[in-house]
């Protein structure tokens, strides 16, 4: 894969979606850029100019994801990364949370990114083209980092768990990167906005004076566009958020220390394995 890339970002008009797509165009692609609200799509296709096409796009509804992924390729002929970028972050205690916000986060962040990835991955297989998807995960993917996010938390993990999968039953023709960055200075605290929930200004002002603080945009950007250049699995920003992933690891790995240590009859339940002998007839 040559290192001029075309590529689609969704939720591409505004915060790392947009340094996103303007990184792209640096190094000499094209990008279509689909995000849910009108007035910042027109803003970014004037912003990155000639080599951007725009499409409004709900990655949570199935009809918006395969008009994309069809212009997608009849604009750009060759698309070679996708960035499944979209998302929602609403905080609140777990027992604080509504359903409304439940599903408006997994819809977006699992269920849009899962779609987003397969309407593309099928198109890839069936021109027998490569490409690659970037899921856009989080440091909330790799293990705790901070209260008030249970819900945006699950819906992360579940990014990397899909995608982890998913590049195992992928071939070789089609790659998988989860990008996983820390704090990063966007608008992202907007999302209730956006959604057309209410929001507490003092809680809105908070989140925004806390993303200010973040890494920029433009660098948290360039990290997901070389790491998925790169044919990179995970791609990471911030060393804090080791932390999170170590404290995981020892909890597991003392969880089967104590309760599961490895043991002679191990294979005999290992499901891998077993699949394949039963499709072997075994």
């Amino acid at each position: 894969m040559t290192q001029t890339k075309n590529a689609v970002v969704t939720g591409g008009a505004s915060g790392m979606g947009l340094e996103m797509a303007r990184c792209i165009i640096e190094r000499g692609g094209r990008v279509l850029i689909a995000d849910m609200d009108d007035k910042a799509l027109a803003k970014a296709a004037k912003d990155l100019g000639d080599s951007a096409v725009t499409q409004k796009a709900d990655v949570s509804k199935p009809g918006d994801i395969e008009t994309l992924a069809e212009k997608a390729f009849d604009e750009l002929v060759h698309v070679d990364l996708v960035f499944a970028n979209a998302g929602l972050q609403f905080d609140a205690p777990v027992i604080e949370a509504t359903p409304e916000e439940f599903d408006l986060q997994y819809g977006t962040n699992v269920k849009g990114s899962w779609m987003t990835a397969r309407a593309f991955a099928r198109r890839w297989i069936d021109r027998s083209e490569e490409g690659r998807i970037c899921f856009t995960g989080s440091e909330h993917s790799l293990g705790f980092q901070h209260d008030g996010a249970a819900l945006y938390t699950g819906t992360k993990h579940a990014i990397l768990g899909l995608a982890d999968v998913m590049r195992r039953e992928m071939p070789e023709n089609v790659g998988v990167s989860v990008f996983c960055p820390g704090l990063v200075n966007t608008g992202f605290y907007a999302s209730r906005e956006k959604a057309g929930l209410d929001e507490d200004d003092e809680a809105l002002k908070d989140g925004e004076k806390l993303m200010s603080m973040g890494m920029p945009a433009a660098k948290a950007a360039r990290a997901a566009v070389e790491g998925a250049l790169m044919g990179e699995w995970l791609i990471m920003t911030h060393a804090v958020a080791r932390e999170g992933a170590e404290a995981r690891w020892e909890e597991i790995d003392d969880a089967f220390r104590r309760q599961a240590p490895p043991g002679s009859d191990d294979s005999n339940y290992k499901v891998q394995e077993l699949k394949k002998q039963i499709s072997a007839g075994g």
